[in-house]
């Protein structure tokens, strides 16, 4: 796919752009354009890097770095001042996308990043300079952040859009997954034990169809891999030999009105204060209107649908969703099951719109839900792409309401993650600061603090942002070839 090696050039013509104000509050930043600014009062914007076209990141836990992935490698930033992140190491690398980084921590000191190549990428400062076509990886080193490099690459079986550690020290790690040698739906287990050489050590059968997307591992250490037939809960205290739990019953099925395209990723906050119930005891009703008194704590899982296929505006396309999980032994722990068989039901979805047209969602792109990340407080931040960043109050998890939201008009907004909290050795403390990091690839890293509301969930408004198609000021025909494949019909993600 040569053309999303053109990307970089495609995409950096944004930041030319001259946009009128529209509707708007008006904002000049350092390096940029002036660009309408649409947020509500509790959202503030901090700073903004925008020389970095970032997607992804992760951060230390023992060391306030961040490791950023752009469209033009891997950048390495001291966030001692999370407002004010310094760049400490870059690695120049051609790739796209790789939009869930992975982060490896060891007790010796080694850190590393993986990168999944999906759909393409090279390494020019690696023996290997052949180009990667969707079922590779690549490993950097980023245990001296001032100078980064590839340790290794290997080749896997299955489709490596996203790559995830299955564990703190990332000693094995899962592929999204798609399909084994005879085209059954699978996922391969990578070794990384010595990162400098890892291998494929298993392609196992997956439980969400032949299209992976990612996995997420909760605060208890289960894992869940969404994908085109929903959701899907693992036990992988053996990583090499995953046990299925428990799955999204048949309305995470792809098709349905709660996974129009596909389940994307996932959060469970509080997973290891979950008590399963016992049979007499579970909420087996099939409605959605369940109250909050029933949901227990470690009950919740939070999934993004992502849905950018869907025509119509966008409270038609991808929602952030809670889902209702009542026991984890479902399927007594076997090897996978049949797609939408589990028994975690829906409770409530919140969906972006554009207001006060009928056109369809590509006039501005795309609105879909993606990367989300969950504060102790109650509070999700979320990239919707161009339709900026939300705040949700999930303290409710039957009703989510929005209480803030960043919108500019010209920006693709790919994931909001809140930033963790540190002590004074630079060490997470397992909570979150108010800061969130929004990864744009267009605008590049926005920095915004958010002020929580003080009323109780009941009482907490919904706020609506005021956002028209004439407010986008990027329309899918400005945007690179390559991410326009990415929301094709075509393009199997």
């Amino acid at each position: 796919m040569n053309r999303t090696l053109a990307i970089f050039a495609s995409i950096m013509l944004t930041f030319s752009m001259v946009v009128p104000s529209v509707e708007a509050a008006s904002v000049k930043l350092e390096g940029e354009a002036s660009v309408p600014v649409l947020s509500s009062e509790n959202v503030q914007l901090v700073n903004n890097i925008p020389h970095l076209s970032i997607i992804s990141a992760a951060f230390s836990s023992k060391e306030p770095f961040m490791y950023a992935n752009t469209l033009t490698g891997i950048a390495i930033y001291d966030i001692s001042d999370p407002t004010n992140p310094q760049l400490k190491g870059e690695l120049p690398e051609a790739h796209f996308e790789n939009e869930d980084m992975t982060f490896g921590e060891r007790e010796d000191g080694t850190k590393f990043v993986i990168i999944g190549y999906d759909p393409a990428g090279v390494t020019p400062t690696y023996d290997d300079k052949s180009i990667s076509t969707g079922a590779e990886i690549a490993v950097v080193d980023v245990s001296d952040p001032a100078n980064p490099y590839i340790a290794s690459r290997v080749q896997t079986t299955t489709r490596t859009h996203t790559v995830t550690c299955a564990n703190d020290e990332c000693t094995y790690a899962y592929t999204s997954g798609s399909e084994d040698k005879d085209g059954n739906p699978a996922f391969s287990i990578i070794n990384l034990e010595d990162p400098a050489n890892p291998f494929e050590e298993k392609v196992f059968p997956s439980s969400v169809d032949t299209v992976g997307h990612d996995w997420d591992i909760d605060s208890s250490g289960i894992a869940w891999h969404t994908g085109l037939a929903g959701t899907v809960a693992y036990d992988i205290s053996d990583p090499v030999n995953p046990r299925v739990l428990n799955s999204t019953d048949e309305r995470g099925l792809n098709g349905t009105s709660w996974n129009n395209f596909i389940h994307h990723n996932t959060l469970r906050p509080n997973g290891d204060q979950f008590v399963s119930r016992a049979p007499e005891d579970m909420e087996t009703d099939e409605s959605t209107e369940r109250s909050a008194n029933q949901v227990r704590s470690g009950e919740v899982v939070m999934v993004t649908e992502e849905d950018y296929l869907h025509p119509g505006t966008c409270e038609d396309e991808g929602s952030f969703q809670t889902w209702h999980l009542q026991n984890l032994d479902e399927f007594s722990g076997e090897g996978n099951v049949a797609p939408g068989s589990g028994s975690v039901e829906p409770l409530d979805s919140w969906n972006s719109k554009i207001l006060g047209t009928d056109e369809n969602t590509k006039a501005g792109f795309i609105c879909s839900a993606h990367y989300s990340s969950y504060h102790e407080d109650g509070f999700v931040s979320i990239g919707y792409y161009q339709q900026g960043v939300r705040i949700l109050d999930v303290r409710n998890p039957t009703d989510i309401k929005q209480i803030g939201y960043w919108f500019t008009g010209i920006q693709e907004a790919w994931g909001a993650q809140w930033v963790p909290a540190r002590n004074e050795k630079g060490q997470t403390t397992g909570e979150h600061t108010n800061y969130v990091y929004a990864y744009d690839p267009t605008r590049g890293l926005d920095i915004l603090k958010v002020t929580f509301p003080n009323e109780s969930p009941a009482n907490t408004l919904n706020l609506e942002a005021q956002i028209s198609l004439d407010m986008i000021q990027v329309p899918a025909t400005d945007l690179s070839e390559a991410l326009q494949d990415k929301m094709s019909h075509s393009h199997s993600h």
